[in-house]
């Protein structure tokens, strides 16, 4: 590649002195290196080549090909044996003979698609340049800043829709009540008659449910903060669901740490324990040997934070879904509104907390909740 005064040097190398020739070579190796530390700090991959030779990679190209030891400069079909990633080695072999080439995008496909932008830009004589710039954190912000785009107006939407949907149910709830009532000081009604106005109850509760859970999660909560036991609120729930455990035949043991009070919104931190333990059960509902849930609470004080960990020894979740298990819908369940875990979720991080999930499939699931001590005392300054 032309360099004048590297030639000019040459034609007057004769004339030059030891001490001078000395001068001009470190110098060129000094901006050598200067250029292929500052090469190898930019995000993106640059390759110099030719139609036959690959000269320079900077790191990012190393890595990108996945071929860090590499020497250079080495002929493109000897490269092939050290590049891992042959989706980029065979497009540069494309393009690598063409005479024009303008900027293009190509994916590789695999357990996860990688994006790359890739541009050629021509020197003097026969070498030229390919520039990498690998897209794919680009394209998962783009995608995800569309998904919350497109659910925050699917939730504006739908929470006017559950709104409206809510005043009838309260009618029907009520008016069901007082027939129920009716029927307890004595109207007589027919035995089927009965068991009609039962299944309305039923799913009528049910459906509130589902409109309570939607509208939890697509509106944004003004904590109710006060002063509370953790254990007491966790011995309040399993209070109310100790018939489910009977009935399941579940083994409930308890494992309570003496932790701070702490500042917390009780009921909305109630529903959030409510809804891991009630899927614990169901985890459970599935299996014949012996069903356990444990429950464990203790200070963490890597996170300075009080820790709620429930662990059951149920079905387990796969892998592959175990990352999706917050998303709003998700659910494995045929009856499930995919939103009880996305309240969870939602609750905690606005309590200015953490969760971690492990779960091995037939062997079970843990949750573990984390709430700052301090968060709450910042809240409510």
């Amino acid at each position: 590649m032309e360099n004048k005064f590297f030639y000019k040097f040459l034609e007057n190398i004769t004339k030059l002195d030891a001490d001078n020739i000395k001068n001009i070579l470190e110098t060129f190796e000094t901006e050598r290196t200067i250029f292929k530390k500052i090469l190898d700090i930019l995000d993106d991959a640059f390759i110099v080549m030719d139609s036959e030779k690959i000269f320079y990679m900077n790191q990012r190209a190393k890595l990108l090909m996945i071929s860090p030891n590499i020497k250079l400069p080495i002929s493109f079909e000897e490269a092939y044996r050290f590049f891992g990633n042959k989706t980029l080695y065979d497009f540069l072999s494309i393009i690598k003979n063409k005479e024009g080439y303008e900027k293009t995008e190509l994916i590789e496909h695999g357990k996860e698609d990688r994006f790359y932008e890739i541009e050629k830009f021509f020197l003097e004589d026969i070498y030229f340049i390919i520039k990498i710039k690998d897209l794919t954190e680009t394209k998962k912000i783009e995608l995800q800043l569309k998904n919350i785009e497109s659910i925050s107006a699917l939730n504006t939407l739908a929470a006017g829709v559950a709104h409206e949907i809510k005043n009838p149910l309260t009618a029907i709830d009520l008016h069901t009540q007082i027939i129920l009532k009716r029927i307890k000081n004595g109207l007589k009604v027919p035995d089927e008659i009965m068991e009609y106005i039962k299944t309305i109850d039923e799913e009528q509760k049910r459906l509130g449910k589902i409109v309570n859970d939607f509208l939890i999660t697509s509106r944004k909560r003004e904590l109710k903060l006060s002063l509370e036991s953790i254990n007491s609120i966790i011995d309040e729930i399993l209070e109310l669901l100790k018939p489910e455990f009977n009935e399941n035949s579940i083994t409930l043991t308890k494992e309570y740490e003496k932790i701070p009070d702490i500042f917390v919104d009780k009921d909305y931190l109630k529903q959030a324990i409510l809804n891991i333990i009630k899927n614990a059960i169901e985890a459970l509902q599935m299996k014949n040997e012996e069903k356990k849930i444990h429950i464990k609470t203790f200070y963490d004080k890597n996170t300075d934070s009080i820790c709620i960990s429930i662990i059951d020894n149920g079905i387990g979740i796969d892998q592959d879904k175990l990352q999706r298990i917050f998303e709003p819908y998700f659910t494995t369940k045929d009856y499930g509104t995919g939103l009880g875990l996305t309240i969870v979720y939602k609750v905690i991080k606005e309590h200015g907390g953490d969760i971690k999930v492990e779960s091995h499939k037939d062997r079970g699931t843990s949750f573990s909740l984390y709430i700052p001590i301090t968060r709450g005392a910042k809240l409510i300054r």
